[in-house]
């Protein structure tokens, strides 16, 4: 072989050499790490994506992982253990305000409460809940907001004018209210359904109410989002094809969630399902309403709360982008 056949062949071994680490290095860029914080129907989304393949479809790796509190999600994100999450609003919200500037929400699934307040029949009225043993999972959760924001619209604080008890889990709702410890609970589906069949009522349908809240958003950080911006744009329209089979595919969505929440009963899944379709958001954009009324949740505990402007907390693009590029219109089949 001559030299210049042997220098053709070394560059040649060379250049594959290189193409193959480009494509290696390619191919772990299309890698995401993400977390859910609860087995609850809220958060399906991101599990069809992950089951119903269309995470690969956008060529996209997703390693998803169960984080059980909002507090360890937005640490994760911090930390950078993990690269985008679905988190209840208020964990990252709070964490924001607290001088945690790098956290961002990119999106939101959930647009407005969700649940009851049930409990013993002879509570005729919300009214009647005053001076009430009233259980919640634990201060500062969604349930928490939630009974806090509807009960406001009957004049009515839960911290002072119920006894408000902790009972640490909101399946812990329905034992305490059969064992006769409380008179009701703030809880959510399936939860409701299991207190209607043991004869309780519901006092108080915290979904019909309609309250705009950032319930269910899409969390990352921003230097992840720089970082990693072609493969959030792959995850988000995932998750918006996610959300467009959970709120079409029934019986396909009935699997899934009765996979990841353990549930068994076809009926608690359907009614579990049923009681969340109104308050999905096919856009995944974030309704600054929501966020405002989590700030003035929070003011009691962090007076600068409602001082900070909404626009700190989120970042449109991936969403501006799933609008303006005609996704969305496509996926829903609208002109």
């Amino acid at each position: 072989m001559t030299s210049i056949s042997k220098i053709i062949v070394s560059l040649a071994i060379l250049f594959a050499i290189w193409v193959g680490s480009a494509i290696k290095v390619a191919a772990q860029s299309s890698s995401l790490t993400a977390f859910y914080t609860a087995p609850v129907v809220s958060m399906a989304p991101m599990w069809i994506a992950k089951e119903a393949g269309f995470f690969k479809k956008q060529g996209l790796e997703v390693k998803l992982v169960f984080i059980a509190s909002g507090p360890m999600g937005t640490t994760s994100i911090l930390s950078g253990d993990v690269d985008v999450g679905i988190i209840g609003g208020f964990a990252p919200i709070r964490a924001i305000v607290g001088g945690a500037k790098n956290l961002v929400m990119i999106g939101q699934s959930k647009n407005r409460m969700t649940g009851a307040i049930v409990g013993k029949k002879e509570i005729a009225s919300v009214q009647d809940l005053k001076g009430k043993r009233l259980g919640i999972d634990r201060i500062g959760s969604n349930p928490d907001m939630f009974t806090q924001a509807s009960l406001a619209r009957f004049n009515i604080d839960p911290l002072k004018d119920l006894q408000y008890i902790q009972l640490g889990s909101i399946g812990n709702g329905i034992p305490a209210l059969k064992a006769g410890t409380i008179d009701a609970v703030s809880t959510s589906t399936p939860h409701d359904l299991f207190a209607q069949r043991l004869g309780f009522k519901v006092i108080l349908d915290i979904t019909a109410m309609k309250i705009p809240l950032a319930s269910t958003v899409l969390l990352s950080a921003r230097n992840t989002v720089e970082r990693k911006q072609a493969d959030l744009a792959k995850f988000m329209r995932a998750y918006a094809e996610a959300v467009h089979y959970f709120l079409t595919n029934r019986e396909g969505s009935v699997q899934i969630v009765a996979k990841y929440t353990k549930v068994d009963d076809r009926d608690v899944v359907a009614h579990s399902i049923e009681s969340e379709l109104d308050a999905v958001d096919r856009t995944l954009q974030i309704d600054p309403k929501g966020i405002e009324l989590i700030l003035a949740l929070m003011s009691k505990s962090m007076p600068q709360a409602p001082s900070v402007k909404t626009d700190e907390f989120y970042d449109s693009r991936f969403t501006n982008e799933l609008r303006d590029s005609g996704f969305l219109k496509r996926l829903w089949g609208e002109k």
